[in-house]
C-alpha cells in the first residue's frame, strides 16, 4: 500500500497563513509516503515567492515530487521568460522540471505542461509536445509491468463534469492514448482551482465521480484534479482542497480534504 497527498496550485504570494499552516500539520500527521504537487507553487514567480514555497517544501516530512504551473514562469521578465524559464524554479523547487519515481508498488512520470509562449493572447493554457508524449511512454513502458503508474502534469487532461468545452492541456487526446496504451491508472493536475474526477473511458460504471471520493485501478484510467491548497484565487464557493491517496491491490481510492476554518475533514462527509 502507498499513500499520497496530491496539492495543487499553491500560489504563494496568494496564500491564507492559516491553510499554509494546517495543511503542514495535517500532512505531518498524516505522514503520508509521498507528497505530489501538481504546479503553480507561485503566484508571479518572484524570489520571495519561490523562497516561500521552497520554505513550505522544506517543512514537510514526507518526500515530494513536482511539475511546475503555468505561474511558475515570470510574466514580468521577459528575457527571462523566454531564455530560462525555469531557472528560478530549477533554484528552489527541483532541478528536474519532468521527474520520475518508482518503487516497488507505484510509478510516477511527470509532465511538464507549461508554455513560454502561445500564439494567441492567453500563454497560460498548456501543452504537450508529441516528444514529451513518446518520452514520457516510454518511460511507462519500462517500469515493471506490476507497478500502478501515475502520470502528473499541471493542466487538466479532462474537461469538468460542468463544463465539457473547457479548454484542456494542448494534445490531452494523444496523451491520454499513450497513457491508456501503457496501463496508467490515474493522472493528477491542477489549474482549474476546482477538484473533479472523470474516466477516461465511459462504461457501466459511468464517467463522472462524485462526492469526493473516487476509486480507479490500474488499466483504467481516472483523470483527478485538485483545488487550491493553499491560495486565496479560490473558484466559485470551493473552499482550498487537496486529494488522499491510497493506492493498494492494483486499485487507487481518492479522497478530497476539504478546509473549514481551522482543519480539514473529507468531502463526502460534508456533501
Amino acid at each position: 500500500m502507498r499513500r499520497l497527498a496530491h496539492l495543487s496550485d499553491l500560489h504563494f504570494g496568494r496564500t491564507d497563513p492559516d491553510v499554509v499552516e494546517g495543511l503542514v500539520t495535517e500532512l505531518n500527521r498524516d505522514r503520508p509516503d509521498l507528497v505530489v504537487v501538481s504546479g503553480d507553487f507561485t503566484m508571479r514567480a518572484r524570489t520571495v515567492e519561490y523562497e516561500a514555497a521552497r520554505d513550505f517544501l522544506a517543512r514537510l516530512d514526507a518526500p515530494w515530487i513536482a511539475v511546475p504551473g503555468n505561474h511558475d514562469i515570470s510574466p514580468f521578465h521577459l528575457v527571462q521568460r523566454f531564455l530560462r524559464p525555469f531557472s528560478r524554479y530549477r533554484r528552489y523547487i527541483a532541478p528536474r522540471t519532468q521527474p520520475t519515481f518508482l518503487d516497488d508498488e507505484i510509478g510516477i512520470v511527470c509532465l511538464n505542461t507549461a508554455r513560454t509562449w502561445a500564439p494567441e493572447t492567453d500563454w497560460s493554457q498548456g501543452k504537450i509536445r508529441r516528444s514529451q508524449i513518446a518520452r514520457a511512454e516510454a518511460r511507462l513502458a519500462a517500469m515493471p509491468e506490476h507497478v500502478f503508474r501515475i502520470v502528473v502534469g499541471h493542466h487538466p487532461f479532462m474537461p469538468p463534469p460542468w463544463d465539457e468545452e473547457a479548454r484542456l492541456v494542448g494534445r490531452a487526446d494523444l496523451a491520454l492514448a499513450a497513457f491508456r496504451r501503457q496501463g496508467v491508472g490515474l493522472t493528477l493536475a491542477g489549474h482549474l482551482h476546482r477538484h473533479y474526477a472523470r474516466f477516461a473511458e465511459v462504461d457501466a460504471e459511468g464517467d463522472t465521480v462524485d462526492r469526493g471520493v473516487m476509486r480507479g485501478r490500474r488499466g483504467r484510467l481516472l483523470a483527478v484534479q485538485a483545488g487550491s491548497a493553499t491560495s486565496t484565487r479560490l473558484r466559485g464557493s470551493e473552499p482550498n482542497a487537496y486529494n488522499r491517496i491510497v493506492i493498494a491491490d492494483g486499485a487507487a481510492t481518492v479522497t478530497v480534504r476539504l478546509w473549514h476554518g481551522n482543519g480539514w475533514r473529507d468531502a463526502a462527509a460534508t456533501a
